[in-house]
């Protein structure tokens, strides 16, 4: 016989474990954005998943993090059912979204053929080119705008390994990649005639963001602390740098 002790035990450890689930966090990153978020088998791995997991260890939070597509995840966002990490500010998305502050800095480069004697000053030198981006992708607001402006013909794909490759068979005129990403394509060496031009598209600082309907202003308040305190102990550059490493 189960004695009554045992039995209020039990109930207790239910509720316990239904607590923990309620207060654990979800977040989703791109699947498919190495070195900086992608799917590694069933876990995310990546710069971003080992800041995200590091910041809300910091302060106690328990995180489930899941590389889903990225527009997926933005549908996600959209709907206040998880946050999203490694996403970009722009006008429109500070409307709906509470932001982080920066957790890491991205340099967006152009890429051409060695035979496109391209030359960016600004985003009037793109115009009339099939210009090769990530499907759901922010770029920034001059960018974006010139693509709702259809100052800019972009093509969309689900990852930066299709746009060099399409950029390598003549298909495209110029793609738009971080530059870590863009700089391990290149040393694949599946793409001799593909080289980064030296004038960045945009430097884009990264964040973490929710819905504004999910109300996690103090959670990110207190997520914004423990970034905050990585950068000065070092253990920002340490995951960044071994996550750099371990790139697929």
């Amino acid at each position: 016989m189960v004695s009554k002790l045992g039995r209020w035990s039990a109930v207790a450890l239910g509720w316990m474990l239904v607590a923990l689930a309620v207060a654990q966090e979800r977040v989703a990153v791109d699947a498919q954005n190495a070195p900086f978020m992608y799917a590694d088998g069933e876990r995310a791995a990546g710069v971003y998943p080992a800041l995200l997991q590091a910041g809300f260890h910091h302060i106690g939070v328990a995180v489930r993090i899941e590389a889903l597509p990225w527009s997926r995840a933005l549908a996600g966002l959209d709907q206040a059912e998880l946050g999203v990490g490694g996403i970009y500010k722009n006008s429109e998305r500070v409307q709906k979204y509470d932001y982080s502050a920066p957790i890491f800095v991205e340099k967006l480069v152009l890429y051409v053929r060695r035979d496109k004697r391209l030359v960016f000053t600004g985003m009037q030198d793109l115009a009339g080119l099939r210009i090769g981006v990530i499907r759901g992708w922010s770029y920034g607001d001059a960018f974006d705008l010139a693509r709702r402006a259809g100052r800019v013909e972009t093509e969309e794909v689900a990852s930066d390994a299709q746009n060099f490759s399409k950029l390598e068979s003549k298909r495209l005129d110029a793609i738009v990649a971080v530059e870590q990403a863009g700089t391990a394509q290149l040393a694949s060496g599946h793409y001799p005639s593909v080289i980064a031009l030296q004038t960045p598209l945009a430097v884009n600082p990264t964040h973490l963001a929710f819905h504004k309907s999910a109300d996690k202003r103090a959670l990110l308040a207190r997520f914004d602390s423990a970034i905050e305190a990585m950068r000065r102990s070092g253990e920002h550059d340490r995951l960044v740098g071994r996550a750099l490493l371990k790139q697929p």
